[in-house]
């Protein structure tokens, strides 16, 4: 064999190789469309790179546990680190923090363009210090105006 020939097929089978790695990465991608925003599958892709870093401490007195999925719906879990749920008045509690959970994920870019604006009500469930159920509180779409 002659060397230009030998030069030939060594960038021929480096082309082939680079194509075939193109076609390997760009064709799925081409073809696989992402999920609906709102959709199930899109909220638990959502909870699911969440979840990756929890449970966090968000500050002295409460947890952030673990993300879910439903249908329409984005759900937070968490723990109230110094509180048992038989000294808790629910509806107090509610009053409170209703109010609160509105304004915050009304405000918040994360919440209001990544679920609110797109339909998905986000609930807020709480736990006491042994994850004894507290309250669970909706904010809807509505609430913020869509």
């Amino acid at each position: 064999m002659n060397k230009t020939r030998v030069i030939k097929s060594v960038v021929w089978i480096i082309a082939g190789l680079v194509a075939g790695y193109l076609v390997w990465q760009v064709v799925p991608r081409y073809f696989h469309e992402p999920p609906a925003p709102g959709s199930i599958e899109y909220l638990r892709q959502e909870a699911a790179g969440l979840n990756r870093s929890l449970p966090a401490q968000l500050d002295e007195k409460t947890e952030l546990m673990v993300t879910e999925a439903a249908p329409g719906m984005f759900i937070y879990k968490y723990r109230l680190v110094e509180i048992a749920a038989d000294r808790v008045d629910n509806k107090k509690f509610t009053a409170k923090a209703q109010p609160f959970l509105v304004k915050t994920a009304c405000d918040r870019p994360e919440t209001r363009e990544e679920f609110l604006k797109k339909g998905v009500t986000l609930r807020y469930s709480y736990f006491d210090k042994d994850k004894k159920h507290i309250a669970t509180l909706d904010v809807t779409p509505a609430d913020c105006g869509f």
